[in-house]
């Protein structure tokens, strides 16, 4: 999982060298590890709408091996209105702003948390992604996965669900609808970027993971990225800065 890379931030947008030089070298590692896929957490460009950026961004990542599924997940430095115009032109640079996919007995299931966090937020597509989403965990009834995994720019909370709403996670009344049903369905691992730092906290089975950036540390990691080992019935991860990636991962 990579998070924010977030192309310029490192120089106000003046200068795209050093974060383009981070992401070249997460990729250089990606490539040499072969994970079974990429999640990046949102936030691929300091300016939004940017096409230098976004150009950058998109041949950067043409760059990991075919043979490594890319999966994006939309952040508000990509969505920033989550106006339906806007959403429109994400969807046709870079994909779906939600959607599912599956990889042996996980299910992955990718939100769009700018239409939860935005007061400009299309509320007719605030309300389909609420019921899809709902559909697509009453689908896991049938399938029954080993894990549910919930993919999101912005962490669903940093300590517990009760708290205060802040500039860094999913505001409470959207917290609050979400959240009951990932606890209705079984839901145990969301992964999260955005607050360029790590975070991570647990509430009965479900763990919230919020993971530091390729862009432009906050807290006391360096830059890097999480490497995560899914077992049947448990996951284990761990982040690595960018200066320590190990050679190999052992299952």
């Amino acid at each position: 999982q990579i998070a924010d890379p977030q192309l310029g931030f490192t120089t106000n947008s003046s200068d795209l060298t050093p974060d383009i030089a981070s992401f070249n070298k997460a990729v250089d590692h990606i490539n040499h590890l072969k994970p079974a896929f990429v999640v990046i957490s949102g936030d691929f460009t300091n300016t939004p709408h940017d096409a230098t950026q976004l150009n950058a961004f998109q041949e950067i990542v043409k760059k990991i091996k075919k043979s490594i599924p890319v999966y994006l997940v939309s952040g508000n430095h990509d969505l920033i209105t989550a106006t339906k115009d806007e959403i429109g032109n994400y969807e046709k640079a870079l994909g779906k702003d939600h959607y599912s996919f599956s990889y042996k007995a996980s299910k992955f299931i990718v939100l769009n948390s700018q239409l939860m966090y935005h007061p400009t937020a299309d509320l007719t597509l605030k309300q389909n992604q609420r019921e899809w989403f709902a559909d697509q965990l009453k689908s896991t009834l049938n399938s029954k996965p080993e894990h549910i995994f919930v993919l999101t720019h912005h962490p669903w909370f940093l300590q517990n669900p009760d708290e205060a709403d802040v500039y860094w996670t999913v505001p409470k009344v959207e917290r609050r609808y979400y959240m009951d049903l990932m606890e209705k369905y079984g839901v145990d691992y969301a992964l999260a970027g955005h607050y360029h730092r790590e975070a991570l906290a647990k509430v009965n089975k479900f763990t919230m993971v919020t993971t530091a950036p390729l862009a432009v540390a906050m807290g006391p990691e360096p830059i890097g990225f999480k490497i995560f080992k899914v077992y049947k019935d448990h996951v284990d991860f761990q982040y690595y800065p960018l200066t320590l990636i190990p050679e190999k991962v052992v299952m």
